[in-house]
């Protein structure tokens, strides 16, 4: 009985220390998760269906672009999981090391920086505080530790930490984030 009790107080910590979190249950459009030490997981829902794509040689194509990317820069992308029982709703989420791998992997331009090293002109587009309020780009320029994240594409963004503010091209509904893809999305954030 002792040791079934260690056995599962063991498992439930290494649960909790890997924070293991199946996203793709969780989110069912693609979304970005950023974590609160720049890494991120990215949850990417694509329609196949009516396509030669096949399950096998999807998995197979995945697997293969990560590890001749990790080949080249060391282990920093993997693939967490791919769900290819309806291809019509194909889930795949990867995560990464930092911004840097994903804009690589990925062919983007996407920026995650400290405060400090943005120019107001950067933050561009008018913006709201997490507690609804107008700010502007001298309220935003004060903030301690506070990092500025752009995203360009039109995607839904979790945000693990603290959001402070966000500009025109986001809408925050339920914790997600929502980016038009039309100018670049600014969150800032500790």
């Amino acid at each position: 009985m002792k040791r079934l009790q260690v056995i599962t107080a063991l498992a439930l910590l290494v649960f909790v220390l890997t924070g293991c979190t199946d996203y793709a249950e969780q989110y069912d459009k693609n979304t970005l998760v950023l974590k609160k030490n720049g890494s991120l997981v990215e949850v990417s829902v694509e329609d196949f269906k009516g396509t030669s794509v096949g399950a096998d040689n999807l998995t197979s194509y995945v697997e293969s672009q990560i590890e001749s990317y990790n080949n080249s820069v060391g282990n920093v992308i993997k693939m967490e999981s791919i769900n290819t029982e309806d291809m019509s709703k194909v889930k795949l989420v990867v995560s990464y090391k930092d911004i840097d791998c994903y804009n690589n992997f990925n062919l983007l331009d996407y920026k995650y920086k400290d405060i400090s090293d943005v120019k107001e002109s950067e933050l561009t587009g008018s913006f709201t505080s997490a507690d609804d309020k107008k700010a502007t780009p001298a309220d935003i320029m004060g903030e301690n530790k506070a990092k500025v994240f752009v995203v360009s594409e039109a995607t839904d963004v979790v945000i693990k930490g603290e959001l402070l503010y966000y500009n025109d091209e986001v809408t925050v509904k339920d914790g997600v984030a929502t980016t038009s893809g039309k100018k670049n999305s600014i969150f800032v954030i500790r």
